[in-house]
Parts: C-alpha cells; structure tokens; sequence
C-alpha cells in the first residue's frame, strides 16, 4: 500500500517509528508486510484502523495507470459487494495525483 507524507506523519504520531511500517520502493513508501501481510494486520483485523492509509482507506477502489482511473482490485475477492460512487472514484484520483506529485518533488531534491 503506497503511503503519502501525510499517511506517514499520522502512523508515526501513534508513535511507531516509520522503519517499522514502511519501505521504499520504486520512489515511494509503502507499507512494510510480515509474513505475508501489513505489519499492522494482526491476523484477525487493522490495529491501526482509525489511522489507517487513505489507500487502505478507498480500498478495494485502486488508481489503474493503465487506463488512467480508478477501478476496483480485481484481486479483491470482495469487490463486487462494493460500489464505486463518483465520490470514491475522485478520492482515489486526488490521491494518485498527490502521490505521484510528492514522489516528482522527492525527485528534484
């Protein structure tokens, strides 16, 4: 799951060092996985849900670079009982938009 500074900040003031829960990859953080999973999924649920990423937040809606809008994750096993509204498609593109803004910025550093 692609985090932004925002969703960084936010994890860390829960007072989780940010090496913890994330990595780089590919010029953005993501969410670090255990075993198969988000460090933050116990097995049974999100012990940070409240707090969770935006991403994980929208999920199953994704940004498909493919076809340049939102879909949902065809590897959701779910996604048919959810419905992708207007409001969730536009989230989901403003977050692409300020992700791929803040990886350019990190870029010209």
């Amino acid at each position: 799951m692609l985090l932004s500074r925002d969703d960084v900040q936010r994890i860390a003031n829960l007072g989780f060092k940010e090496d913890f829960f994330a990595v780089e990859s590919k010029g953005f953080k993501v969410l670090r996985n255990r075993d198969g999973r988000c460090v933050f999924h116990d097995g049974d649920k999100c012990t940070i849900y409240p707090d969770r990423p935006l991403g994980c937040k929208l999920y199953p809606v994704i940004f498909d670079e493919n076809v340049n809008h939102p879909v949902k994750d065809k590897l959701c096993p779910f996604r048919a009982e959810f419905p992708l509204p207007f409001k969730v498609r536009q989230e989901s593109s403003k977050a692409y938009l300020k992700l791929m803004g803040e990886r350019q910025a990190d870029n010209e550093k």
